[in-house]
C-alpha cells in the first residue's frame, strides 16, 4: 500500500490480513543516520520525527504490527549490544541488535513525540535497513534486481524484463499518486494497493504475450491456409502487439476486454477445445464478446490463442 498511512505499508497478505509493517522510506544523498538525525524534529505538528510518524502506527493497529521499518540509501551510525558502533556491512539492524542506552532514547523520543504512550510497546518493531538504491540511476537498480527476480522462476526466458518494469513502474506511481477518498474497501485495495496476486497476473500477462509472438509462424501457418494475405497478416500481428503491450501495462479498455473474454473461455472450454485451428476458435469468440475495443481483431487472436490447452 503506497503514501497512505506511511510511505509503504505491507500487509501480510490481501485477504483477511492479520500482520502489517509500516515503512519510512528516506534518500539523501551524503551522511549517515546517528541516533540524533532519527530522533530530530521534522516540522511542529506531531507526531514530528520520523520514528514517532512511525510509532504512532501502534495506537491504530496495536498488535497486528510486525515491523516499524526505517528504510535508507544512507548507512546508521547506532550503537550495538556489544558497545560497538554498526558499520558499513550491517545492512539490516532490528531493535534487538541495539544498546540498552539507544533503545531508553529511542522510547523516550517517541514519548515526547506524543506515541509513546500505546497500549502495546513497539519499540522491539523498529527494525533500521539500508539498501543499495541511490539517487542517481535508479532504475537500472531496480532492473537489475528484477532481473534477479525473474531468474529464479521456471518461465524467466519467456519474460520481457523492460516491458515489465515499466508496468510495475507505471503502477507504483498510480498508486502512490491516488489522493482522492475511497467508499468502499475494494476501491481502495484496488486503487491504492498492489499484491502477489497482482504481480503475478503482470508476470502472466508478459509471458503469455511473449509465447504468443514466439508461436507466430505456427500461427502464420493456421492464417495462411484459412486463406489470409500477407499484407492481412502484418496489419493483424500489429493489432496483436498493440494489444498486448496494452494489456500488459493494465490499460482499461485491454483489460476490460481481457476479463470478459476469460469468463467466456473458462464457460465455454469445453467447445473452444473441439476446434483444431485458431482462426476457428477466433470465430467463435467474435461471435460470443461483441466489443467496440479498439485493438479488437488483435485482442480476439491473443485471447484464442491463449485459450488452447
Amino acid at each position: 500500500m503506497f503514501d497512505h498511512f506511511d510511505d509503504l505499508m505491507m500487509l501480510d497478505r490481501s485477504d483477511q490480513p492479520e500482520k502489517v509493517g509500516f515503512f519510512q522510506i528516506k534518500s539523501q544523498d551524503k551522511g549517515e543516520w546517528t541516533l540524533a538525525a532519527l530522533t530530530a524534529k521534522k516540522g511542529k505538528s506531531k507526531p514530528a520525527t520520523f520514528l514517532g510518524r512511525l510509532y504512532h502506527h501502534m495506537d491504530a493497529f496495536g498488535v497486528m504490527v510486525s515491523c516499524l521499518g526505517f528504510v535508507s540509501n544512507l548507512g546508521f551510525k547506532l550503537k550495538l549490544i556489544d558497545g560497538t558502533e554498526t558499520t558499513a556491512d550491517n545492512l539490516v539492524i532490528p531493535s534487538s541488535q541495539l544498546h540498552p542506552d539507544v533503545m531508553a532514547v529511542l522510547r523516550g523520543a517517541v514519548a515526547k513525540d506524543g506515541v509513546g504512550n500505546t497500549a502495546v510497546d513497539g519499540s522491539q518493531l523498529f527494525v533500521f535497513e539500508r539498501i543499495g538504491l541511490g539517487l542517481i540511476e535508479q532504475d537500472k537498480f531496480v532492473k537489475g534486481a528484477l532481473v534477479e527476480f525473474i531468474h529464479e522462476r521456471e518461465d524467466a526466458h519467456y519474460i520481457p524484463v523492460i516491458s515489465l518494469y515499466e508496468t510495475l513502474r507505471g503502477s507504483v506511481f498510480t498508486k502512490s499518486g491516488v489522493t482522492e477518498e475511497f467508499t468502499t474497501e475494494a476501491e481502495f485495495y484496488d486503487r491504492k494497493t498492489l499484491s502477489r496476486a497482482d504481480v503475478e497476473t503482470m508476470f502472466l500477462r508478459a509471458t503469455s504475450g511473449r509465447r504468443f509472438l514466439d508461436n507466430w509462424g505456427t500461427i502464420a501457418g493456421d492464417l495462411t491456409a484459412n486463406g489470409m494475405r500477407s499484407r492481412r497478416m502484418i496489419v493483424l500481428k500489429n493489432s496483436c502487439i498493440l494489444y498486448i503491450k496494452a494489456r500488459s501495462v493494465g490499460e482499461p479498455g485491454a483489460t476490460a476486454f481481457n476479463a470478459a473474454a476469460r469468463d467466456i473461455i473458462i464457460a465455454r472450454q469445453t467447445e473452444i477445445d473441439s476446434y483444431e485451428t485458431l482462426p476457428e476458435i477466433v470465430a467463435q469468440l467474435e461471435k460470443w464478446l461483441p466489443s467496440d475495443y479498439e485493438h479488437r481483431e488483435g485482442a480476439l487472436y491473443v485471447e484464442s490463442f491463449e485459450a488452447i490447452g
